[in-house]
């Protein structure tokens, strides 16, 4: 088995993956409602296709915390809904609470949501912020010890 460490920086973003996360800005800015579950849909999602079809989706909130289900999961089940196959990227909004001085902030997937990209593809960058600025990878590099 030859397993790669995970990346240190990443690699810098196109204009396209920029693009993607402002479609997950957009998608979780129409959905936020502080006053739902305390601020519920604070996330939103957007996956890229292959073929550069984009698919939005966002968190969704439960009382059972163990029911709530992030937006990576929402975006990709949009996009599978439409037929789509092979990921090229991913990318995860944060939307500030209201009294939250701090603007709109791009999240890593959880380890969960890099697990359920990498059983689709593999090879979708996953957009994540380092102290140089938003980077991406491919989402096997940030699961080194996955062997299944």
């Amino acid at each position: 088995m030859n397993i790669q460490p995970p990346p240190s920086n990443g690699e810098p973003l196109t204009d396209p993956d920029r693009q993607l996360v402002e479609r997950a800005r957009e998608a979780t800015d129409t959905a936020f409602d502080p006053a739902y579950f305390d601020g519920a849909h604070m996330v939103g999602a957007a996956v890229r296709t292959d073929d550069g079809d984009v698919f939005t989706g966002v968190s969704q909130p439960a009382g059972v915390g163990r029911a709530s289900v992030c937006a990576e999961p929402s975006a990709l089940s949009a996009a599978r809904i439409a037929g789509a196959d092979g990921f090229a990227a991913s990318a995860a909004v944060r939307h500030p609470l209201p009294d939250e001085d701090r603007d709109f902030e791009v999240v890593s997937a959880c380890g969960v949501c890099r697990e359920l990209f990498c059983d689709y593809d593999g090879s979708c960058a996953v957009i994540f912020p380092t102290t140089e600025g938003l980077r991406k990878a491919p989402v096997k590099s940030l699961l080194p010890t996955r062997h299944w």
